[in-house]
């Protein structure tokens, strides 16, 4: 898997990805870019990754002025998956805790009135998402009893993994090629790597060889260092399409679409 790729890939990865082919297993990777509003020379250059490197791709999308010629474009490529970003991706959190688009005070009948009108508004746009990505990753229980009454049938956050409740399914992203604090920026290869190296080994040691690893990006805020580095990761690793997980299945190799 790594041949071609980098040295420092090859270091940080070889040891543990050779574990992983003694068992005859590979990971499963997805991947989800945030914060999509309208095209812009970004998205075509994340479109472009996704199509030279044959990565399918979740674009997590606003549902602002421009979401129809948002939602055109990416319909313009195969293996694009349009996901509803929040309902404004406004931050309705009280200053100093934290960010989030849902509060604690919120009713399920607020929630679930809210989601309506924003999955309609993707409908409109000419897209049928199932997929809801709440802003800054910030999943409360009301949104979960809402999604419940919609035709979304999913949520992703981060760094949790694979589950299911009240009908609902769960494939949270795992890797940020970006730091944030001080300002978005790259990660870092060697801390990237040595995130994804523990990710493995987790699954590797509690069999849970089929839990998909999620990557995630933000095509907007991408210095050339990120751009860079996820070029040469969608190189040397395969991508699956999230609508093809089988995210019931934890401990079985993960099945994928035909």
């Amino acid at each position: 898997m790594l041949a071609r790729s980098p040295l420092v890939f090859r270091l940080a990865l070889g040891p543990e990805l050779h574990l992983w082919a003694k068992a005859g297993r590979t990971p499963v990777l997805w991947w989800r870019d945030d914060d999509a509003r309208e095209p812009t020379p970004a998205l075509e250059r994340l479109l472009d990754l996704s199509r030279r490197h044959d990565a399918p791709l979740t674009v997590a999308a606003v549902a602002g002025p421009n979401l129809a010629s948002l939602v055109r474009r990416c319909q313009d490529q195969p293996d694009i998956e349009i996901a509803v970003h929040g309902f404004q991706h406004v931050n309705r959190q009280p200053e100093g805790q934290g960010f989030g688009e849902i509060i604690d005070s919120d009713s399920v009948d607020w929630v679930l009135a809210q989601l309506r009108a924003t999955v309609t508004r993707f409908h409109d746009a000419g897209a049928t998402p199932t997929l809801f990505v709440p802003p800054w990753n910030n999943l409360k229980p009301q949104l979960i009893t809402a999604l419940s009454d919609t035709p979304i049938r999913a949520v992703s956050g981060f760094a949790q993994g694979v589950s299911e409740a009240d009908g609902v399914s769960r494939l949270d992203a795992h890797l940020d090629v970006l730091r944030w604090k001080g300002g978005a920026r790259f990660r870092g290869t060697w801390r990237f790597l040595a995130r994804m190296r523990k990710l493995l080994a987790q699954r590797r040691v509690t069999g849970q060889w089929g839990q998909p690893i999620g990557l995630l990006t933000h095509h907007l805020d991408h210095d050339e260092d990120a751009w860079r580095f996820l070029d040469s990761f969608l190189g040397a690793f395969r991508v699956e399409a999230r609508r093809c997980l089988q995210l019931q299945t934890l401990a079985e190799p993960t099945a994928l679409c035909a």
